[in-house]
C-alpha cells in the first residue's frame, strides 16, 4: 500500500466537519460564527478553545495550539499524519486512494500494532468457544466459578491462550506483519537482536485472556488470568499477567471498558469507578453499564480526565478494607482536579463488587450504590478520624488542614464553599471559624510560592504582551486581506523585518509567498510552515475579528510605517553603542560611524512607499 493520494485526504478535508470530529473529545457550544468548549488538552474552567468550522481550524488559547482536522487528531490520539487521515477516513466512512508503489509498501509500525491486537483478540476468543477439552474447562470455570454467562464472554470478547500459540505466530506471519511490530505488541517475545519469527515465543500461555481497548473500541493490550492450564514456572507464578506498556497502550491514559460505557455515562452523567478490571466486569454484566476501572495501576488525573468528558460526577466504588479507602481518600482530590464531583460507596464486610454481587445479589448493590454513598468530603472528613472517636480539637485542626490540602486542587469557589459547609457540619464545628481558618490557610500556602515562580510569571505575561506590535498588526491584515497582502508583499522590504522572533519569521514568509504569486490558503499551511510556533501563531490570528479593522489600507500604512521606524530606530541603537565602545578608539571610527548614524535618521524621515486608497 503506497502514499494516501492528495485527492483523498483533500476529499476528507472536504467531508468532515471539524464540530463533527472534535465534538466527541469536548462538548462545543455556538458562539456567532464559532464554537466553543473546554480545552481537551489540558484541564481549565473557563472555555478558551475555539472552533471553525467554516474555516477549517481550531484555536486553543489556554494552551497556545491552533491546526485542522487532521492536526487535532494528531495530537488527541498520537498519530503520524497518514495515520490520522486514516483514522478519520474509517470514523466517517470515507473511502481512501493510495498511490501506487513498487510492490507496495507496508502499513505503518503503529497500524499494524493495532492490527495485530485485533487479531490475536479474534483468535484467542475462537480458542475459548473451540471444541476443546481445555476450552471446554475453562468456559465452566467462565460459567460456574464466575458467575458469567456466555453471551457475557462473547460481547466482552473473552479469550483463551493455549500453552502453544504456534498458529497464531503462523497467522501473523501469513499476514506478512513485520517482526518488529510482532515484538512491539508484547504478545511473542524473543531473545535480544533475534527477528527470526520462528524463535518467538509466546508471553501468554494457558490463560484466559481479557482484552483491553481504547476509547474507539481498539484493542491495545490483553489482562491474562491465570488457570488450570497455565504451566508451573517462576515467570508465571502470577494470577494476573498484563502487556506491557507499548506506542499504543499507555497504563496512565487508559480508563478500562470507557469503550462500552461511554454512552451510559453520558447519560446518567455519572461513572462508577472500581478498582480492578473483575470489578468492572462484574459491575457492567449486572446492568451497571457505567462502570470502568483504572488500568493496573494508581488512578491519576489523565483517568478522570477521560471520564470528565462524559459526566461531571462520579462513584467511588473501592473495596471495603482500608486500603480501599484510602485509595478513596487519594483519589478525591483528582477528581477535584478534574472538576468531578466525586460520591463514596463503602462497600460492608471488606468484600469488593464482584464478591458483593455474589453474595448479596444485584438488587443489594443497586441499593448501595443509589442510597448509600456519600459524597467525597463528608466521606473523607469521617474516614480521616476514623481511628479517632472522640477526637480532640486539635485532632479537627489536622483533619481540616488534611481536607483543606485535598480541596486546594478544587477550581470553583462555589464547590469549595459548599465542602467547607459539608466539612463544617461532619466535624461539628462552627462555620464561621471555619472559613477564617481556611482563609488564613490559602494565605500561608500563597507565601511559599518561590520568587523564581513569580519571576516566570511575569516573564511569560511580558512574551504575551509583546505579540502585539507591528508585525503582528501586519500578519493580521495579511491573513484577512488577501489582495492587502499581495501589496504589502510588493512595498515591504524584508530588511525591515527585524529579528528572528516567530511573527518576524511568518510575516517574511508569508511576503515571499505572494511575491512569488503563490499566495497562501489556511488550508495550505502544512506545505509553507513546518514550525508549529508558527502555526499556532497564524491560527491564533485567523480567530482574530477582521471587522475590528475599520480601513485595511490605512490600517496595513500604519504597519508599514511602524515597521519602517522600528527599523531605523533599531539600526541607529546599534550604531550608538558602537560609538559608546569605540570611545578609546580613533577619531576617524568615531567620526564614521557618527556620519553613518546622521545619514540614517535623514533615511528615516522619508516616509516609505504606500498602499494606494484606491485598491
Amino acid at each position: 500500500m503506497g502514499r494516501i493520494k492528495a485527492s483523498s485526504i483533500e476529499e476528507v478535508r472536504l467531508r468532515v466537519n471539524l464540530v463533527d470530529l472534535i465534538s466527541p473529545y469536548t462538548p462545543l457550544k455556538k458562539r456567532g460564527s464559532a464554537y466553543v468548549g473546554l480545552s481537551p488538552f489540558q484541564n481549565e474552567k473557563t472555555p478558551s478553545f475555539y472552533v471553525y468550522p467554516d474555516k477549517g481550524f481550531y484555536h486553543c488559547f489556554s494552551s497556545s495550539q491552533g491546526g485542522d482536522l487532521f492536526k487535532f487528531i494528531q495530537v488527541k490520539e498520537n498519530l503520524s499524519f497518514p495515520e490520522a487521515v486514516e483514522f478519520i477516513a474509517k470514523r466517517f466512512s470515507i473511502n481512501l486512494e493510495y498511490e501506487a508503489g513498487r510492490g507496495g509498501t507496508p502499513p505503518s509500525y503503529r497500524k499494524q500494532l493495532f492490527d495485530i491486537h485485533e487479531d490475536a483478540c479474534d483468535w484467542y476468543s475462537q480458542q475459548f468457544f473451540a471444541d476443546t477439552p481445555e476450552a471446554s474447562e475453562i468456559r465452566k470455570y467462565w460459567v460456574e466459578e464466575r458467575g458469567f454467562t456466555l453471551e457475557d464472554a462473547k460481547e466482552l470478547r473473552i479469550g483463551f491462550a493455549p500453552v502453544d500459540s504456534i498458529e497464531l505466530k503462523r497467522m501473523f506471519y501469513r499476514k506478512r506483519y513485520s517482526p518488529e511490530a510482532i515484538l512491539g505488541t508484547g504478545i511473542f517475545s524473543a531473545r535480544e537482536g533475534d527477528f527470526d519469527i520462528k524463535n518467538f515465543y509466546p508471553r501468554f500461555r494457558g490463560r484466559m485472556m481479557v482484552p483491553i481497548c481504547d476509547i474507539q473500541g481498539r484493542v491495545i493490550a490483553f489482562t491474562a488470568r491465570k488457570t488450570q492450564y497455565t504451566p508451573v514456572a517462576p515467570s508465571e507464578e502470577g494470577k494476573y499477567v498484563n502487556s506491557r506498556e507499548t506506542d499504543i497502550f499507555k497504563k496512565n491514559q487508559v480508563v478500562f471498558n470507557i469503550d462500552k460505557a461511554r454512552n451510559a455515562i453520558k447519560e446518567k452523567n455519572n461513572c462508577i469507578v472500581v478498582e480492578g478490571q473483575l470489578d468492572a466486569i462484574r459491575m457492567y454484566c449486572s446492568g451497571f453499564k457505567n462502570t470502568v476501572a483504572t488500568q493496573g495501576t494508581a488512578a491519576g488525573v489523565e483517568h478522570f480526565s477521560l471520564i470528565k468528558r462524559y459526566a461531571s460526577k462520579v462513584t467511588l466504588l473501592f473495596d471495603g478494607d482500608s486500603a480501599g479507602q484510602h485509595a478513596a481518600l487519594r483519589v478525591l482530590p483528582i477528581c477535584f482536579q478534574a472538576e468531578l464531583e466525586p460520591f463514596v460507596v463503602v462497600i460492608p464486610n471488606n468484600d469488593d463488587p464482584d464478591s458483593f454481587i455474589k453474595k448479596y445479589g444485584i438488587d443489594a448493590m443497586h441499593e448501595l450504590v443509589e442510597n448509600k454513598k456519600k459524597s467525597g468530603i463528608s466521606f473523607a472528613s469521617h474516614a480521616i478520624l476514623a481511628d479517632k472517636p472522640n477526637p480532640s480539637p486539635l485532632d479537627k485542626r489536622d483533619a481540616c488542614i488534611e481536607l483543606f490540602q485535598m480541596l486546594s486542587t478544587c477550581t470553583s469557589r462555589v464547590l469549595v464553599d459548599d465542602y467547607l459547609q459539608e466539612i463544617s457540619t461532619a466535624l461539628m464545628i462552627d462555620l464561621t471559624s471555619l472559613l477564617e481558618d481556611f482563609k488564613n490557610w490559602e494565605r500561608s500556602q500563597r507565601k511559599k510560592i518561590s520568587p523564581q515562580e513569580s519571576k516566570s510569571d511575569n516573564v511569560e505575561k511580558q512574551s504575551q504582551g509583546m505579540l502585539t506590535n507591528s508585525l503582528y498588526d501586519a500578519l493580521l491584515v495579511c491573513l484577512n486581506y488577501k489582495k492587502i497582502a499581495d501589496c504589502l508583499s510588493k512595498v515591504l522590504n524584508d530588511q525591515w523585518i527585524i529579528g528572528n522572533s516567530v511573527e518576524a519569521r511568518v510575516l517574511k514568509r508569508l511576503m515571499v509567498l505572494y511575491r512569488e504569486g503563490i499566495g497562501f490558503e489556511l488550508s495550505e499551511i502544512r506545505e509553507y510552515f513546518e514550525r508549529d510556533d508558527e502555526k499556532n501563531l497564524i491560527y491564533k490570528i485567523s480567530t482574530a475579528d477582521k471587522s475590528s479593522i475599520d480601513n485595511p489600507i490605512k490600517y496595513a500604512n500604519e504597519c508599514i510605517k511602524k515597521i519602517y521606524r522600528n527599523f531605523y530606530a533599531e539600526q541607529i541603537d546599534i550604531l550608538n553603542r558602537k560609538l559608546i565602545e569605540a570611545q578609546s578608539n580613533s577619531s576617524d571610527e568615531k567620526f564614521s560611524i557618527l556620519k553613518r548614524i546622521s545619514q540614517l535618521r535623514r533615511e528615516s524621515r522619508n516616509p516609505p512607499a504606500k498602499i494606494e486608497e484606491d485598491l
